[in-house]
């Protein structure tokens, strides 16, 4: 069985990691206090970690059209083979619409943008009411990225428990 490369495997991991942590801050920041700034802190590292995402996502993007990912398997169906590669196309456009949506939306805050707590991040320029708009976008994107972050996972169950065909390896879990 043919695998992903190590960098393919590297990004998709650290990515993974970086998006369900910033779908759980995104999601549950009303329930951390803003006394303290400790609202503004979890918001701080959301932001940081969304223009992380964006960036990772063109490197991954660029590292996968370099170097293709390995086959599907010959037993896939037509109709597998075109839902795999959909629901990955649709990470990727995920992935970079969510946090550029954050990036626009990040206007409507008087407050500058900041990049780890260390440097400004320029903002787009777009003004206020057009940001209001992409902070409905960043919400929309956020349920559709954890749909898709859903139905991966449930592909990955269907894959292991009724299909018992060992696809994890190609993605570095377990051996082939």
């Amino acid at each position: 069985m043919s695998r992903y490369s190590k960098v393919a495997i590297i990004l998709h991991w650290l990515m993974a990691v970086m998006i369900i942590g910033n779908l759980a801050g995104g999601f549950l920041h009303d329930f951390v206090p803003r006394e303290g700034g400790q609202r503004a802190f979890v918001m701080g590292l959301h932001a940081s970690f969304g223009l992380t995402l964006i960036a990772l996502t063109l490197v991954r993007l660029g590292w996968r059209l370099a170097n293709p990912p390995p086959p599907l398997p010959a037993y896939f169906t037509p109709g597998e083979r075109l839902l795999a590669k959909a629901a990955h196309w649709a990470f990727y456009a995920a992935m970079l619409a969510l946090p550029l949506s954050g990036w626009l939306m990040a206007e409507r805050n008087d407050r500058p943008l900041q990049y780890f707590f260390a440097m400004d991040v320029p903002k787009a320029g777009i003004g206020k009411p057009l940001a209001e708009t992409f902070n409905e976008v960043h919400e929309l994107l956020g349920w559709a990225m954890l749909a898709l972050l859903v139905l991966h996972i449930i592909g990955i169950i269907k894959h292991k428990l009724m299909d018992r065909d060992n696809l994890l390896p190609r993605m570095g879990i377990g051996r082939a």
